[in-house]
C-alpha cells in the first residue's frame, strides 16, 4: 500500500467483496491491496502503458483508456464504488466524468490536492509557483488539459450540478482544518452518491 495518507483511508471505505473500479489506477497499487486484504472484484483504468505493464505485473486486472473519454464502455451499475484519486486534476471536462461515475458506481470516492491550502498561498507570494514537488511535477507540468482544484470550488462545481455528497474528509485531521478547509486542509476525500440530488443537470 502506498504510504500516501488519502489511499489508506479510501482503502477503509470500501467493503469487503465489492466490485471496485479504480480509475487512473497507477501501478494499481491500492487495488492489489483491496484485493488482498478484502477480496473485492477490481479493475483499473489508466493511460500511462508503463504504469500498464506494473498493474499487470501485479496481478491486477486494468484497461487502457483514456478518461476524458468518459466511461461509456460500463453498463450502470456496473460497480459498488468508483475511485477517483489524484486524478481529477487531470480530466478535461471533469463534471462529465463524474455524471458518468455516478451512472456507473453506486459510490464513487475523489480525492485531490487542494490547491488553496495555505502553505501553497505563501510559496506562490514569495517563489511566484506552487512549491509542490510531487505536485507541481505529476499536475502542473504533464501533457493535457489540467485544473488547479481547491476545495471551494469543488463544492461550487456540486452545488452547481445538484451532486450530493454522502460523506467528505478532511486532512490533516485537526479542529482548524474541519472550520476553515479551504485554507488548511491539503486533501480532500469526498463520497458522492446516487440520489435525487446526484443527478446532473444537462
Amino acid at each position: 500500500m502506498s504510504k500516501r495518507k488519502d489511499l489508506k483511508i479510501i482503502a477503509s471505505m470500501i467493503k469487503p467483496k465489492s466490485r471496485v473500479l479504480d480509475l487512473g489506477c497507477g501501478d494499481g497499487n491500492l487495488l492489489n491491496d483491496l484485493i488482498q486484504k478484502k477480496q473485492v472484484s477490481g479493475l483499473g483504468i489508466e493511460i500511462d502503458i508503463e504504469k500498464i505493464k506494473k498493474c499487470l505485473e501485479n496481478g491486477v486486472s486494468v484497461v487502457q483508456e483514456d478518461l476524458n473519454e468518459g466511461l461509456k464502455d460500463f453498463n450502470d451499475n456496473s460497480f459498488d464504488y468508483i475511485i477517483l484519486s489524484q486524478t481529477l486534476e487531470h480530466i478535461s471536462k471533469p463534471i462529465y466524468l463524474i455524471k458518468d461515475m455516478l451512472r456507473v458506481g453506486k459510490k464513487c470516492i475523489i480525492s485531490f490536492d487542494n490547491i488553496a491550502y495555505w502553505k501553497n498561498r505563501i510559496s506562490f507570494l514569495f517563489k511566484g509557483n506552487l512549491d509542490r514537488g510531487h505536485y507541481q511535477k505529476e499536475v502542473v507540468y504533464r501533457e493535457g488539459k489540467q485544473h488547479l482544484l481547491t476545495i471551494k470550488k469543488f463544492l461550487e462545481l456540486c452545488k452547481l450540478y445538484n451532486i450530493s455528497i454522502s460523506d467528505q474528509i478532511y486532512l490533516p485531521h485537526l479542529k482548524i482544518v474541519r472550520k476553515f478547509p479551504n485554507s488548511f486542509s491539503k486533501t480532500a476525500i469526498y463520497v458522492l452518491k446516487k440520489g435525487n440530488r446526484g443527478k446532473i443537470k444537462k
